[in-house]
């Protein structure tokens, strides 16, 4: 079972706009905003390992974007684009490296079919006016994700456990979205690791995700009558949130 989504109230502060957009570990790196400024910006970014893996995660991530590096690992970019339009009906915007001389990525992926190109590095904001420029329908609300007694509300920026709401920090939400928005796929400590903590080595990031994740836990727990969280671990693997 997939974690549900659906409209949410918008909180007054939250974003006209909110977008779930599907993209690749390594291109998350080449934002040079936090996840915070992308969710300010109305960008809920779902990153996943390869091109591989976000194919095959399209059903249960439902994104309104697909954003792909112009050499996708394991595809190729127009069988990628084409699969994204049959499959899922969403643009493709393809990330091209502005800096490169001679650089014909440009033209290949227009000519394979993709929506929009987008500069790298960027930044939240140039992500949001992409999409802006694609000419999506009006989606006002930002989608809540529910897994079991776990709601998360994207655009009020709020979460509850069995009812009971729960305060977290932006980057520990941050966080809880990310995992909970793949449940009951499992996310590593090192793909948290580069997501949250992209300045520092991958041991000193694993740690750091292991702390976030305790002080989660540790509050989910506390609003549960059982003090029991959602979140599961499996060690040596990841973490994910239990759908039961």
């Amino acid at each position: 079972m997939s974690p549900q989504t659906q409209d949410a109230p918008r909180a007054a502060q939250g974003p006209r706009a909110f977008r779930r957009v599907a993209g690749t570990t390594a291109l998350r790196e080449l934002c040079r905003d936090t996840d915070r400024q992308l969710i300010a910006a109305g960008v809920d970014y779902v990153a996943h390992r390869d091109a591989a893996e976000l194919l095959v995660a399209l059903a249960s991530d439902a994104p309104d974007v697909v954003l792909t590096p112009a050499e996708p690992t394991g595809v190729e970019l127009d069988a990628l684009i084409n699969t994204v339009h049959q499959w899922a009906n969403v643009p493709v915007v393809v990330a091209i490296d502005a800096a490169a001389t001679g650089n014909t990525d440009a033209a290949r992926a227009l000519d394979a079919g993709a929506n929009a190109l987008l500069p790298t590095p960027f930044t939240a904001e140039e992500l949001r006016r992409c999409l802006m420029g694609l000419g999506l329908p009006s989606s006002p609300h930002a989608p809540a994700v529910i897994v079991g007694d776990l709601h998360i509300d994207t655009a009020a920026h709020m979460v509850s456990y069995a009812g009971v709401d729960v305060r977290l920090t932006h980057r520990e939400f941050s966080m809880l979205h990310t995992i909970a928005a793949r449940a009951p796929r499992l996310v590593s400590p090192q793909d948290l690791a580069r997501q949250f903590s992209p300045d520092v080595d991958s041991e000193a990031g694993a740690r750091a995700v292991r702390v976030m994740i305790g002080s989660i836990r540790a509050k989910l727990g506390a609003a549960s009558e059982r003090g029991l969280s959602p979140i599961e671990t499996v060690r040596g693997v990841g973490y994910r949130v239990r759908v039961d």
